[in-house]
């Protein structure tokens, strides 16, 4: 009887045993799945997809005023040439002995080597055109008639004017008027008209 319950106290250790390795192992088992587990869990990593969709978004908005503006200078820069080329230019008409005569005068740089152009045979004419500070319009415009002696040209006419407006399509007196002067010895006639236009050569 003895041998028995010592037989079967060793059978229950052995179970015991048996059953609480088992338990260890699936206890080992759990903790190795959730380590593995926790090894091969995807990294969630939020990317800011949204914000740089919508800065894109802003940025083509502000795209079309750079193009206007980038537009906007490109036509500067082509009329700016125009705008720089642009010159003052005295155009003037003269009526004698039943003929017409056109002459265009210029700037000049030193008033005192302008020479006088001959209109006709009894009539000579000079204009003197100053540009203003830095090139920019006209300062002065003094005209001269001359009337052709035998000893000198005797000058009939002086006129001067300050500042004169230069127009880009005047009218062909929009200077002047209509000017007649007559010769102090024959009494010939000489009628004229200017105007001071803004050309491109």
């Amino acid at each position: 009887m003895q041998k028995v319950l010592a037989r079967q106290s060793s059978l229950a250790m052995f179970f015991a045993a048996a059953c609480c390795s088992s338990s260890k192992a699936s206890i080992h088992g759990m903790n190795e799945a959730l380590q593995l587990r926790s090894a091969y869990t995807p990294t969630v990593v939020i990317s800011h997809a949204f914000p740089m969709a919508h800065a894109s978004h802003s940025s083509s908005r502000a795209a079309p005023p750079r193009a206007l503006a980038a537009a906007t200078v490109a036509l500067a820069l082509l009329a700016s040439p125009l705008a720089a080329l642009a010159a003052p230019q005295l155009q003037c008409s003269f009526d004698v002995n039943s003929e017409t005569h056109h002459k265009v005068f210029g700037l000049v740089t030193d008033p005192y080597t302008t020479e006088a152009v001959a209109i006709g045979n009894r009539f000579r004419f000079k204009a003197v055109m100053l540009a203003g500070e830095g090139g920019a319009g006209v300062q002065s415009l003094n005209l001269y008639v001359y009337y052709n002696t035998r000893r000198q040209p005797m000058i009939m006419q002086h006129t001067r004017f300050l500042y004169p407006a230069v127009l880009p399509q005047p009218a062909p007196d929009a200077l002047t008027g209509r000017v007649s002067l007559y010769s102090p010895l024959l009494g010939k006639e000489l009628q004229y008209q200017c105007a001071l236009a803004e050309v491109a050569p």
